[in-house]
C-alpha cells in the first residue's frame, strides 16, 4: 500500500489522484467506531450530510455562510472517532524505519515528477490555445478590414483604434460610452473629406 496518492491517468489529458490506499484505514477505523457506537456515529453522518446540503445552498454567498464550517468540524469530529487519518512513521531508530522513510521518498518523487509532466502538458495545450485563438482574432480583423475597405468606408477609431469592436456595436475602451460611437462618426465614405 502507498503513502501517498497514486497518480493515474483517464483520458486523453486527464490526471486523477487516488487515494483510495489512504482511505481504507480510515473506513475500517470508522466501521469499528460505527461497530462501538453505532447510534452516535449515524447521528454524526446524517449531520454531515445535512450541513453538507446546506453548504452547497450557501455556495451563492461566497464563504459568509457557516454550514460549510460547522460541516467540516463534525467530519474532524467523525475522523477523530474513527482513529484520525494520520500515518505515523516507525520511531525505531533501525534500518527498517530508514527504508520506510526513503520508499515514502521516492514515492513523493514520482509523483512530484508525474505532476510536473502534466503541468507541462497543460501549459504546452493553454499556449496553443492562445496562439490559435490570436490566429483566429487576427484572421477576423484582417477580414473586417477588408470588408470595410471594399466598402469604400474608413475604419479608423478617433478614440482607441478598435474599431472592430465597434463594428459588432461594442463601445469604445476609452469610455466614449455609445454602442458603436466611434465608428458612426468615422463610417464615411473614403472619398468623403
Amino acid at each position: 500500500m502507498g503513502h501517498l496518492p497514486t497518480p493515474r491517468s483517464e483520458g486523453k489529458d486527464q490526471l486523477v489522484l487516488d487515494s483510495a490506499a489512504q482511505a481504507i484505514p480510515v473506513l475500517i477505523g470508522l466501521a469499528h467506531a460505527w461497530r462501538e457506537e453505532p447510534k452516535a456515529v449515524d447521528s454524526l453522518l446524517a449531520d454531515i450530510a445535512d450541513r453538507d446540503d446546506q453548504a452547497r445552498a450557501e455556495a451563492y454567498l461566497d464563504g459568509l455562510g457557516s454550514a460549510e464550517h460547522v460541516r467540516d468540524q463534525l467530519a474532524d469530529q467523525l475522523l477523530a472517532r474513527a482513529g484520525g487519518a494520520q500515518f505515523w512513521l516507525d520511531r525505531a531508530n533501525d534500518r527498517h524505519a530508514a527504508h520506510q522513510a526513503r520508499r515514502i521518498a521516492e514515492e513523493a518523487r514520482r509523483l512530484a515528477d508525474r505532476l510536473d509532466r502534466h503541468a507541462n502538458l497543460l501549459t504546452l495545450q493553454v499556449e496553443k490555445a492562445e496562439r490559435e485563438r490570436a490566429a483566429r482574432d487576427a484572421a477576423e480583423m484582417a477580414h473586417l478590414r477588408g470588408v470595410i475597405k471594399a466598402a469604400g468606408l474608413s475604419a479608423d477609431c478617433k478614440h482607441c483604434s478598435c474599431w472592430g469592436h465597434h463594428a459588432n456595436g461594442l463601445p469604445c475602451h476609452l469610455g466614449c460610452g455609445t454602442p458603436g460611437h466611434a465608428m458612426t462618426e468615422t463610417l464615411q465614405p473614403a472619398h468623403a473629406g
